[in-house]
């Protein structure tokens, strides 16, 4: 099944710019499509300048393989404090140097703003930081190793369904991701990382984290009402349940409505931008 994407949010609404915080009631107000198939099992929807916008793959992973990744990463409990676009807007505080000095960059999110958030977050695989600049596992897999070994089915899994069912945007991430040393990747995957949130809606946002060439991919695990993910701008919201996979252009502005009841743990599967510089 193909969709058409030709309609735009009025042009002026916050929900079109960064850090706007999407609301239930913004499914009415904002007169937002959601996306749910019952019947097809495959649908691609294309923004109006025909590009690709996302692929929903429906109950293509293994329930029983679904169910024990859940156990897993239900354990999730980092913060998403390195991350303040996603919280929201207004959620950037200035940072504190160790010497106590102020820097001039605006990148964290106070423990009020992450208390009030609620949501928990952390990654998995492997993570080029910028500051300090270094390439690492991260320390969720370095603290939780075991962890991460028993998640790698459901990665590669995810991993297939994307190779196959959009092989050209597969074959083009795979191209950046063998410039990549084995040491800093997902083996035998076009991925470098996994990135876990529970009960943590997004703000509007785009992703700068990842490849720019590559898909953002995504599943979600648990049982729950609500976490629909949104590219506003389009008035198009997708409801992606556990056993689907969504492939999604990240590089639009997007977000997810808030979880109404349930666990809803989310698994967004990327290639880090500039990891191949990482040392060999």
């Amino acid at each position: 099944m193909r969709i058409q994407i030709d309609e735009f949010l009025k042009a002026g609404h916050p929900a079109r710019k960064p850090g706007y915080r999407l609301l239930p009631c913004d499914r009415k107000t904002l007169d937002i499509k959601v996306l749910n198939p019952q019947r097809e099992k495959y649908v691609e929807i294309y923004g109006p300048q025909k590009s690709l916008l996302a692929g929903l793959i429906k109950q293509c992973l293994d329930p029983d393989l679904c169910a024990k990744t859940y156990k897993l990463l239900r354990t999730v409990n980092g913060d998403p404090k390195n991350r303040p676009g996603i919280i929201g807007e207004g959620a950037r505080q200035m940072e504190l140097r160790k010497d106590g000095s102020v820097s001039e960059r605006s990148g964290t999110v106070s423990p009020a703003v992450l208390k009030a958030y609620g949501g928990k977050a952390d990654m998995l695989g492997h993570y080029y930081y910028k500051t300090p600049a270094k390439c690492s596992p991260t320390g969720w897999t370095i603290s939780k190793p075991d962890l991460y070994t028993q998640v790698l089915p459901f990665v590669h899994a995810i991993n297939d369904v994307y190779k196959i069912h959009l092989p050209e945007q597969y074959a083009k991430q795979m191209e950046y991701v063998n410039t990549v040393d084995a040491e800093y990747k997902i083996e035998g995957t076009a991925f470098s990382t996994l990135y876990v949130l529970k009960n943590a809606p997004t703000a509007t946002h785009t992703d700068t984290f990842d490849h720019p060439g590559a898909f953002g991919v995504m599943a979600s695990l648990g049982n729950f009402d609500g976490g629909e993910f949104c590219f506003p701008n389009y008035r198009l919201a997708i409801d992606y349940r556990p056993g689907d996979v969504l492939l999604g252009d990240v590089h639009q502005l997007h977000g997810n409505f808030p979880v109404l009841n349930g666990e809803r743990v989310s698994c967004v599967l990327f290639v880090r931008k500039s990891i191949h510089k990482c040392p060999v």
